[in-house]
């Protein structure tokens, strides 16, 4: 049995698009609908109140779409979604799960920096996942706040001298913290990693996409709402912004999709 309705997505800008551009990879046959909350961004210096009724406008936009599952990819949006089981009971997908049982499997001397908005890092997320294992007891984790880095992909000023000079500023305590792995807790983070492996060269870097698709696919073969084998994957992206301004910043998107519409939330 199978199940053909598209998959939502949705993120406070274009961060998110390095996890639609994963989950392309990983489910060629499926629909997408992809939204882009950038006339909200950044949602990481935004109250917990403020954020929680942008993820419910999100998502009631994309249950009008008839999505089976939603994945949020972003961060700060998945602290703030607790709420979204009184809309609906389709699966709802966040990222940091996913992403912080990928990094203790990764990491071998336990020491782990996580980099991420200021709102996530004050939910504490993350450190309910890494500080609670008994296998983490022996490592040291560090919580490092980067709200400016999302500035810095939403305005398209990665690899550039002013990007990696904010980046070795916020980064360079940590260079001496003998860390193995760095959880990018933001899916912008991912289009900064040229900048962050100059400050931290000897690191596994750890995107949200690939863990996150990988839990995906477990929750749509559990629950048979996998797309049939011989249905054409299609792309759709949305914005609550500019639609060709959101065009420039994703031109690094290298998968096939329609062309990007503006949306009123």
């Amino acid at each position: 049995m199978n199940d053909n309705r598209p998959i939502g997505v949705f993120d406070s800008g274009v961060g998110g698009v390095t996890v639609l551009s994963k989950l392309v990879e990983l489910f060629p046959n499926e629909e997408f609908i992809y939204v882009g909350d950038t006339l909200n961004c950044p949602y990481g210096i935004k109250s917990s109140e403020e954020i929680q009724n942008l993820v419910t406008n999100v998502t009631k936009f994309l249950l009008e779409q008839n999505v089976k599952a939603i994945v949020i990819a972003c961060n700060t949006a998945t602290c703030n979604s607790s709420h979204l089981s009184k809309l609906t009971n389709i699966p709802i997908i966040g990222v940091i799960e996913p992403t912080a049982k990928y990094a203790l499997k990764t990491s071998q001397n336990k020491n782990i920096a996580v980099l991420a908005t200021n709102a996530t890092i004050d939910s504490h997320k993350y450190e309910s996942y890494l500080e609670k294992r008994k296998i983490f007891k022996k490592g040291i984790r560090y919580y490092v706040k980067c709200s400016e880095f999302v500035t810095l992909v939403e305005e398209m000023k990665m690899n550039t001298d002013y990007s990696q000079d904010i980046v070795s500023t916020k980064l360079n305590e940590l260079k001496n913290c003998n860390l193995d792995t760095v959880i990018l807790g933001c899916t912008h983070f991912g289009l900064l990693s040229k900048e962050i492996n100059q400050v931290l060269p000897n690191v596994k870097l750890i995107d949200c996409g690939k863990p996150t698709g990988l839990y995906l696919k477990k929750v749509l073969k559990k629950r048979k709402l996998l797309a049939s084998d011989d249905k054409d994957g299609i792309v759709k992206i949305y914005t609550t912004g500019d639609a060709d301004t959101m065009a420039q910043q994703i031109q690094w998107f290298d998968k096939d999709h329609q062309p990007i519409k503006k949306i009123i939330l």
